[in-house]
């Protein structure tokens, strides 16, 4: 494991109480008090560096959870020790970054498997089996809402404007690419803050609109700080047809309020997910013993950072953009 923050721990805490294929067998993290107790409470060894990490040669594959602006180097530096990678989303910071990592992955014969949970979440997946099916016809909408519960807190500008897009919208970006199976052709969208503008780092609003060669559209709206709950709802529209993902019953009013339960919404995403991280992870490691193709590649990975930028561009000029 490289990186045991928030996401990099639950990582970690799955390979070791839930895939039985898995052992754990060091941890790292830049933050040496980190590292040393998820070390102890998972009962492995931490390793003083990446590089003593990645040294160990009883060590097969590597999960990346470091904060983005490693995911480059510390992706590249397992592949040319000949470790497997799974990779946290961004796939990297830049698109040659992306590319860097993929020739790299290339060059040494192993495998990049990129953290698209949902692809693996049992709602989306079945949504996707139907879509893919053709039983509802041609798909010719999706529609993708990414709310989180809390907004994160800095000054101005102390975040890239496009974290909102590389770090949440990127996941229904993938997703619409996913379901509609069908490249992105035209990309406009919009960053807006409209939390605290005293407090708010970065843009906490987006509306992302997509364009398919075949003629399908996509709209997606990612936000921080919805207040209310960690609400993720994907619909997708089809000739003969509809599938939904998350969303409420037809009721004639629904209000959704601060503190208040719903059965149907969750306080994050580790909640929401819960079942597909551990999912996600067996592949990963069943793909590391069977040495088959990941079903989430560094091609997908590149493939929503580009179109992310692109929408970057576009809500910058307020103009269409193609993704590059």
């Amino acid at each position: 494991m490289i990186g045991v923050g928030l996401m990099g721990r639950r990582h970690a805490e799955n390979l070791a109480r839930h895939v039985t294929d898995a052992r754990v067998l060091a941890v790292t993290d830049a933050d040496e008090a980190t590292r040393d107790r998820v070390a102890r409470d998972l009962e492995t060894t931490a390793s003083a560096s990446v590089d003593a990490l990645l040294g160990r040669t009883d060590v097969r594959a590597v999960v990346v959870a470091s904060p983005k602006r490693f995911h480059e180097e510390h992706a590249i530096a397992a592949a040319k020790a000949g470790k497997d990678v799974f990779l946290e989303k961004p796939i990297a910071t830049s698109l040659e970054g992306a590319d860097r990592v993929i020739a790299a992955a290339q060059k040494a014969g192993i495998r990049v498997q990129v953290g698209f949970q949902r692809r693996y979440d049992p709602a989306y997946a079945e949504a996707r089996k139907l879509v893919s099916s053709g039983a509802l016809g041609r798909p010719l909408f999706y529609r993708g809402v990414n709310r989180d519960l809390l907004a994160p807190v800095g000054p101005p500008g102390s975040m890239d404007a496009s974290d909102i897009l590389t770090e949440s919208a990127i996941h229904d970006l993938d997703g619409a690419c996913w379901m509609i199976a069908d490249e992105v052709v035209g990309v406009r969208a919009t960053l807006a803050t409209v939390g605290d503008r005293a407090t708010s780092p970065a843009s906490d609003l987006t509306m992302v609109e997509l364009a398919f060669s075949r003629g399908a559209v996509a709209h997606i709206e990612a936000m921080w700080g919805a207040r209310y709950a960690y609400d993720i709802r994907s619909e997708i529209l089809c000739e003969n047809g509809a599938v939904v993902v998350g969303g409420f019953a037809q009721t004639m009013l629904t209000v959704l309020r601060a503190g208040e339960r719903r059965d149907d919404l969750y306080p994050g995403f580790l909640e929401r997910y819960a079942d597909a991280y551990v999912a996600e992870l067996r592949d990963f490691v069943g793909g590391v013993l069977d040495r088959r193709p990941p079903a989430v590649t560094g091609e997908d990975g590149r493939r929503a950072l580009a179109i992310a930028f692109a929408a970057e561009r576009s809500a910058a000029t307020t103009r269409p953009v193609t993704p590059g």
